[in-house]
């Protein structure tokens, strides 16, 4: 009986020691996410751009801090806050990766080798497609998982590409691709070729952006190097000089030449390539041809630029700005690019070309309605 009862006891001094515990612990957890959550938003606000992950546990009675991020100084930050937060007996194992520091052992560098690359949301070929890279541009590599990198596009953005599509390496590689002397793609789609004609054996295809090594050219053909070793000839009209592409004036009347030149291509949520593109994918890619690289969602270009004053609409626009459309008054969801008299193209079930006339045959009333910023670029 007295065994009973003092059994009874220690249940109950354990659990009293459990709830405790559990209550105790849970008060460091929700401290180390506040902490968290305010580094997040200072450092890291937008997960398209930005890795910031921070998993507070307690293993084996010590607490553990796992996760990653990309950026040096909010792990700092956080590592700092934590120290000054809590009383000397709570201490914290500090396990937060940096990336690619502390995973990549030296790969942190790759260029897409076909024409056009898939970012993906999470490592996966079943995975939403998010973004799309073009061949020969540059990608920061953060990590490897079950067969795909997670790579920054020179835009910034995020996404994940299968690792047998680009060709990857270290800091040397980096140096030496960009030091190359490059020529870019500037014909809308085409052909490499083994030899310097048309009949030889293509090598491959190419679109618009796409940016090769220059090996050897001459007045009707250059010869070219891909990432990965392979060369080929291409037209040499239909190239230009990294140097002289890069530092192209934003002439607005050229910036929408190009973008009438997609006019019918097909829209695809997440694709950025002249094959097919989204809203911004189609802004981003006509800008990128004329020198201005533009952030990746129209949700972010709607920041760029100048505001324009939408009184008297489109009385103060002038061709070249672009339009930011939504059904809802907090967020952005489309954009497109304005022609002067009153048209603007598109890409809307297909690249297309619309107006805010309701006189035109193809004044298009939703998003007449649903404007919401215009904004002018310039460098």
């Amino acid at each position: 009986m007295l065994r009973r009862k003092n059994q009874n006891v220690y249940l109950l001094i354990l659990i009293v020691f459990t709830r405790f515990l559990l209550a105790d612990t849970t008060d460091v957890f929700n401290r180390v996410n506040e902490i968290s959550e305010t580094i997040k938003k200072q450092y890291c606000p937008d997960k398209r751009t930005s890795v910031w992950t921070v998993r507070p546990q307690l293993i084996n009675n010590q607490y553990v801090l796992n996760g990653e991020t990309d950026n040096k100084a909010a792990r700092g930050e956080l590592y700092q806050q934590i120290d000054v937060s809590f009383p000397p007996d709570i201490k914290f194992e500090k396990n937060i990766r940096l990336l690619p520091d502390d995973v990549m052992n030296g790969i942190i560098f790759a260029v897409p080798k076909n024409s056009i690359a898939i970012l993906r949301r999470r490592p996966s070929v079943t995975a939403e497609m998010v973004s799309q890279s073009l061949q020969g541009l540059p990608l920061d590599i953060l990590k490897h998982e079950r067969g795909f990198y997670l790579v920054r596009t020179d835009d910034g953005y995020l996404g994940w590409v299968s690792d047998d599509r680009v060709h990857e390496g270290d800091k040397t590689f980096k140096e030496d691709w960009a030091s190359a002397p490059q020529v870019v793609y500037i014909d809308l789609e085409g052909m490499v070729y083994s030899k310097a004609s048309q009949k030889s054996q293509p090598v491959s295809d190419v679109v618009m952006g796409n940016r090769f090594r220059l090996i050897e050219q001459t007045r009707k053909w250059t010869k070219v190097g891909y990432p990965d070793g392979r060369d080929g000839y291409i037209p040499s009209k239909s190239l230009e000089k990294l140097d002289d592409y890069l530092n192209r004036p934003l002439d607005f009347i050229k910036v929408i030449k190009t973008a009438k030149s997609l006019n019918g291509r097909p829209y695809m949520w997440g694709a950025a390539s002249p094959k097919q593109l989204d809203c911004s994918g189609l802004t981003q890619l006509v800008f990128r041809q004329h020198g201005y690289l533009l952030q990746r969602d129209a949700s972010m270009q709607v920041f760029e630029g100048a505001a324009v004053d939408t009184t008297n609409f489109p009385e103060n626009l002038k061709p070249g700005d672009l339009i930011f459309f939504s059904p809802y008054p907090d967020r952005i969801t489309h954009v497109g690019l304005y022609m002067g008299d009153y048209e603007f193209i598109h890409s809307s079930g297909r690249v297309r070309i619309d107006s805010f006339n309701p006189q035109d045959l193809h004044y298009n009333n939703y998003r007449r309605h649903s404007i919401r910023a215009v904004r002018r670029i310039s460098k």
